[in-house]
């Protein structure tokens, strides 16, 4: 298992406005390095919603640096693996709402939302929030800290893949009958199920062989 899950807080309700990003960067199925940097948005408008989910005010932001500074160390954590993320269309979006702001290119990325795969692994479970994945697996964490909502989607991840027996990221998704989604500086593909095939009725026989 080899993937880096990351998480992004937003200044507003803008995709590009970007305050803080977290990375959990998993290795041989264990969390060798985890992170988190506070961003300066490109405007300063903090929404109070947003403050109250996430505490992140304008002034402790001020003299962070914006994305585009950071994005090269981002971008040599996450070398070539796969991406995670908990509800994988909000941070691929501010991903790539933020690189076309800034005018920044990026190679397709692989990635899985782990909504998805938890809800393929335990459709039992009344809620896959990250919330609640943390206290199914007892996981104590600040929810809506950047780094340990990365922390715990890789986690959900490891504990997928060890309920499953897989080695390998595409061995789990291929278990869960998942695709991995893309992303780039100018595609975006979901993370989807794959459609089961349906079987060829006798008539559909007949209609071919004719």
């Amino acid at each position: 298992m080899r993937f880096a899950a990351i998480d992004f807080e937003t200044a507003n309700g803008g995709r590009a406005s970007a305050c803080s990003l977290g990375i959990a960067v998993v290795e041989a199925g264990a969390i060798v390095e985890r992170r988190e940097w506070l961003i300066r948005p490109p405007t300063m408008y903090f929404s109070p919603r947003n403050i109250e989910v996430h505490g992140i005010t304008p002034e402790m932001v001020e003299d962070a640096a914006e994305f585009d500074g950071l994005w090269p160390e981002v971008e040599r954590m996450i070398g070539d693996r796969t991406l995670v993320a908990h509800n994988a269309a909000f941070d691929m979006g501010v991903l790539r709402a933020t690189w076309a702001h800034y005018d920044l290119w990026s190679v397709r990325m692989p990635f899985v939302c782990s909504v998805a795969l938890a809800r393929r692994c335990w459709p039992e479970m009344a809620s896959h929030s990250l919330g609640a994945m943390a206290r199914e697996f007892g996981i104590s964490f600040r929810h809506h800290n950047a780094e340990e909502d990365a922390v715990v989607a890789a986690r959900v991840v490891l504990r997928a893949a060890e309920e499953c027996g897989a080695n390998e990221v595409d061995e789990l998704m291929e278990q869960a009958r998942l695709r991995m989604g893309e992303v780039s500086t100018g595609t975006y593909v979901s993370c989807r199920r794959i459609a089961k095939k349906r079987a060829r009725t006798k008539l559909a026989y007949a209609a071919v062989a004719e």
